[in-house]
């Protein structure tokens, strides 16, 4: 037998021996340089699997985070984490599918990045409302892009700047400075309904979401920026362009990156916004700013409203803290809500000032534009609805003698309920999110939330939870 195996390996090492022979004589490579590419092709091979090795630990190496902890999760999957899906299905779709399957509290990830979803009540308020200090960034503040008008912005600022802007900017939207911009609404408003005329006297169909969207931008144009518009008509316009382009399939990409790989914008620094309309908008509102100051001219809008609450300061010089000026503001204690009083800069710089009317903008453009065509749609869809609106609106526009005040709007008791039943089944944002300050214990889950982690909340998914709102998809504004 142990002959046999020897006779085997003999015959074994001599054919390779040949094989070899024959390579070696038909490729004319001597035995040293094979030798020598035999080890460099092993070394390559050793490196490319340790390299696969290394990448596979990478994109994987936090996925037992929620495992650990006793949460349940949604199974990730190398580097993708579970944002895989969204390359081919709504993201609404997604988290209500989760909501449905995991329940109110789960764990999910981006990449390898564990985040944690609530959809509970009762701790929707703990991370909202009683934790709020604990709990109050975007995570926009984690992927700033180097444009100083784009990190200027409140959901891209954190901590003392968030708070110091927002005092600031939040006195632009009581009820007195509301009324004060009715007449610019009142105006676009007419433009639109003479559209809305023109296009049905040709008894041709009609885009709404182009038709709302020109007058949603008209609105804020004029509001805003002081420059008065007919987006529908005069597409060419050098700010409709501008604007246009903010919301361009170049932002469209941008925005799905930073959904399936937030971190590569962070380490690329690539910022959300484009450069160009951001630039453009500065340039608008500092020549508005500088005609005013020549002409002494003002005006009701969002700009006028800060630029009297807000002192300006030279341009790249830091807000000074004024001690003798103290502004109201709301902090949540674990008890109660509290007002509380405390001292903070009363002024903008100039690229702050610029960056509060270009997100009042990006913020309100396509939001309003959506909820405004969901709207029809769902009025056309539903007669009786759309007559039981009717006849409120008729009623209050007779009482008024045609003309609609603010308190006029707010009688419209009905219209709320179809503008907040539209909002339920379409939202224009699905989720909301924040990013923990400091780290957190969630009420009496046992869950640490610790800091830098990101907090979602799944809105459309409770919107449209049959525990909540029977027949969830059912529009009913009664």
């Amino acid at each position: 037998m142990q002959s046999a195996q020897q006779s085997y390996c003999g015959t074994k090492r001599w054919t390779l021996s040949l094989l070899r022979n024959k390579i070696l004589e038909r490729f004319d490579v001597d035995s040293s340089t094979l030798s020598f590419q035999h080890h460099r092709s092993l070394v390559l091979q050793n490196y490319e699997s340790d390299r696969q090795l290394f990448s596979h630990w990478y994109s994987t190496r936090n996925f037992d985070y929620w495992k650990n902890r006793g949460v349940i999760y949604a199974k990730p999957i190398p580097f993708f984490g579970t944002t895989l899906e969204l390359l081919w299905k709504p993201f609404h779709e997604i988290q209500k599918e989760r909501y449905l399957r995991l329940g109110t509290i789960y764990g999910h990830f981006e990449g390898n990045t564990p985040v944690l979803s609530v959809a509970e009540p009762r701790l929707m308020r703990e991370i909202m409302v009683k934790e709020f200090p604990s709990i109050s960034s975007r995570r926009f503040v984690n992927i700033r892009g180097g444009n100083p008008v784009a990190d200027a912005t409140l959901p891209v600022l954190s901590g003392e700047d968030w708070r110091r802007v927002r005092n600031i900017v939040s006195p632009t939207f009581t009820t007195g400075k509301i009324k004060k911009m009715m007449s610019i609404v009142k105006d676009c408003s007419k433009g639109v309904v003479n559209n809305f005329k023109t296009f049905s006297s040709k008894g041709r169909p009609l885009d709404v979401k182009k038709m709302f969207g020109a007058f949603t931008m008209d609105v804020i144009a004029s509001a805003a920026f002081s420059t008065k518009l007919d987006s529908l008509n005069d597409p060419e316009n050098e700010f409709v362009r501008a604007a246009k382009n903010a919301f361009s399939t170049q932002f469209s990409w941008r925005i799905a990156l930073f959904q399936l790989f937030p971190n590569l914008m962070t380490w690329f620094r690539i910022a959300v916004f484009p450069t160009e309309p951001l630039e453009f908008f500065k340039r608008v509102t500092l020549r508005i700013i500088e005609e005013r100051e020549k002409t002494g001219q003002t005006r009701n809008d969002f700009l006028q409203l800060l630029i009297d609450i807000a002192k300006e300061v030279p341009k790249n010089q830091k807000p000074e803290e004024d001690k003798n000026d103290i502004s109201s503001n709301y902090e949540v204690g674990e008890k109660s809500l509290q007002l509380t009083r405390s001292a903070s800069a009363k002024n903008l710089s100039e690229d702050e000032l610029v960056a509060q009317c270009v997100i009042f903008f990006l913020a309100g453009y396509d939001t309003t534009a959506t909820a405004l065509s969901y709207a029809s749609y769902l009025l056309a869809l539903n007669p009786e609805i759309q007559h039981k609106l009717f006849t409120e609106m008729r009623d209050t526009v007779q009482g008024t003698k045609g003309e609609l005040s603010y308190e006029a709007i707010q009688e419209m008791k009905y219209l709320d309920n179809v503008v907040a039943e539209t909002l339920r089944i379409y939202p224009p944002i699905t989720k909301l999110e924040r990013v923990a300050d400091t780290d957190l214990k969630l009420a009496d889950t046992g869950i640490t939330i610790p800091k830098g982690m990101l907090v979602t909340i799944p809105s459309y998914a409770l919107q449209h939870d049959p525990q909540f709102f029977p027949n969830p998809d059912v529009f009913d504004p009664d």
